[in-house]
């Protein structure tokens, strides 16, 4: 007994008779269309860390009855992205 494996280009068309020519395989997968066991593994980790500090009245000594609390407009903004391509 004996093996031949010829590699053929991927842009070859084969005709009906090199088709009929093909021989083997596994009988018992007949009919169950493609197998495949494709393991991936991805790990990702993503750390984001704000700090958002706002210093008001610095270094007032006193404070008089007539005082009114300061408008203070804080908006801070965060953006993460994390991506995998496999």
């Amino acid at each position: 007994m004996s093996i031949k494996i010829r590699d053929i280009a991927a842009a070859t068309d084969l005709d009906h008779a090199s088709m009929a020519c093909v021989r083997g395989g596994n009988a018992w997968l007949a009919g169950l269309g493609s197998l495949a066991n494709v393991n991936i593994g991805v790990s990702q980790n993503l750390t984001q860390l704000q700090n958002v500090e706002v210093n008001t009245l610095n270094n007032v000594g006193s404070i008089g009855s007539n005082f009114s609390l300061p408008m203070i407009n804080v908006s801070p903004s965060q953006f993460g992205k994390l991506n995998a391509t496999i």
